[in-house]
């Protein structure tokens, strides 16, 4: 839950000075703006005591290249001044919401107030004489759908074909003999035919399945295809749910890796709790590959992502753009990933268009 408040609403209530906000008057604007959202807020449902949560407070402004950042000015004018609070609570999967809405400043007429799920989104006023605010999931899951991965192409391996020339040879020794000893050494014969014949079966028999390294268009949709479905599982919030879709796409110990890596990178700083929402992913090129050992297929790729985050009543949008070197490994006829060397990392954030806000 986030606020944005205008400290000028509530200079006279809160007792601030008019000349501007220095360090004492700043520390004083956070107790009293904690006090008043704690005291404002009545959560039923989920049933959560607001003691409970975490909540962070702090001055702010707005960057037109950055969003919001914090504002460290040492006096801070009155009519600039802008505090944020988040209030985030350790739970998941929230399907219904209930509470009263107490938190009005004076001569304040309406405040809006706005769900963000995977549910779509549910935005409301609420005034002085009508504080009730009720939502429940409408069950619609938002997340994109998962991307198609081109199955393993698999060849016929026949690893003892070798055998047949030995075995050619020990029957031809066993003809030979026959024909210039006739049937004196019987045993030797006999042994020397079953041998040969023997080799020509293990040889024709013994066969296995190979992995066909993808490449070209196949190479690119096996890359894209997993890296859209590792970004996919993130959209989900249960983390039993992220471990199963990024399985899907991720072997071996890779799998917590890369869980903790992406969610780090997903995480807003200094936000309290929300995550970026990855809306695209573009694969740039495909720069090199070449075989690894048991059937292990390397390919260096690039990338970029755009994920989106809307923080105090702002969209923010940011591109990252990424180069990595990929081991893909075919698990029981699916291609995934299995090794990961991240080579480099650029990334730029800007604010792609500007909600209402929520004051």
């Amino acid at each position: 839950m986030e606020a944005l408040i205008e400290v000028g609403g509530f200079a006279q209530a809160w007792g601030l000075c008019d000349a501007g906000l220095d360090a004492d008057g700043q520390e004083e604007a956070i107790r009293h703006a904690v006090v008043s959202l704690r005291g404002g807020l009545n959560l039923e449902k989920p049933a959560l005591r607001n003691e409970d949560g975490d909540l962070k407070a702090r001055f702010i402004r707005f960057d037109a290249e950055k969003g919001f950042v914090d504002d460290d000015r040492e006096l801070i004018p009155l009519e600039e001044a802008l505090i944020g609070m988040t209030l985030a609570f350790g739970i998941s999967e929230v399907t219904e919401l209930e509470f009263d809405w107490g938190f009005f400043g004076p001569q304040q007429e309406r405040v809006a107030i706005e769900v963000s799920s995977n549910s779509p989104t549910s935005g409301r006023w609420l005034r002085p004489d009508s504080t009730r605010f009720s939502w429940e999931s409408s069950g619609e899951v938002g997340t994109t759908p998962e991307m198609h991965v081109p199955s393993v192409a698999t060849v016929a391996h026949m690893p003892a074909l070798w055998l047949r020339v030995p075995a050619l040879a020990v029957i031809g020794i066993g003809v030979g003999v026959m024909f210039r000893f006739g049937l004196k050494t019987p045993a030797l014969i006999t042994c020397l035919l079953v041998l040969g014949v023997g080799g020509l079966i293990v040889a024709v028999k013994i066969r296995s399945e190979r992995a066909v390294p993808p490449a070209g268009e196949e190479l690119e949709d096996v890359v894209y295809g997993l890296l859209r479905n590792v970004y996919r599982a993130f959209e989900f919030r249960d983390e039993s749910v992220i471990y199963d879709e990024l399985n899907k796409s991720v072997d071996g110990d890779l799998l917590e890796e890369i869980y903790l890596e992406i969610r780090g990178s997903l995480e807003l700083e200094n936000a309290g709790g929300p995550r970026i929402r990855i809306s695209e992913v573009a694969l740039r090129d495909i720069l090199d590959e070449e075989k690894g050992q048991k059937g292990t297929h390397w390919a260096t790729a690039e990338w970029v992502t755009v994920g989106e985050v809307t923080h105090w009543g702002h969209t923010h949008e940011r591109t990252n753009k990424y180069m990595a070197r990929f081991g893909l490994y075919p698990v029981q006829g699916e291609w995934k990933i299995g090794e990961l060397k991240l080579l480099s990392e650029e990334r730029e954030q800007k604010i792609s268009r500007r909600n209402a806000t929520s004051r």
